[in-house]
């Protein structure tokens, strides 16, 4: 208990960790802008190679 008031260090209860909020909403809206993209590329992709097997089929 001493380390934790050396350290200026508060323990929180159940409370005050449901209440507790953070973070940088930007990260959250980074993350689903790249997952939009990459998710775009992917199907950009899958349409290529099926067209390409369309219009050349073995």
């Amino acid at each position: 208990m001493k380390q934790i008031e050396l350290l200026e260090m508060k323990e929180l209860n159940r409370l005050e960790l449901l209440e507790t909020k953070g973070g940088n909403p930007i990260l959250v809206g980074l993350g689903v802008l790249t997952t939009m993209i990459s998710l775009g590329k992917a199907t950009d992709q899958a349409g290529e190679w099926f067209m390409q097997g369309w219009n050349n089929p073995k």
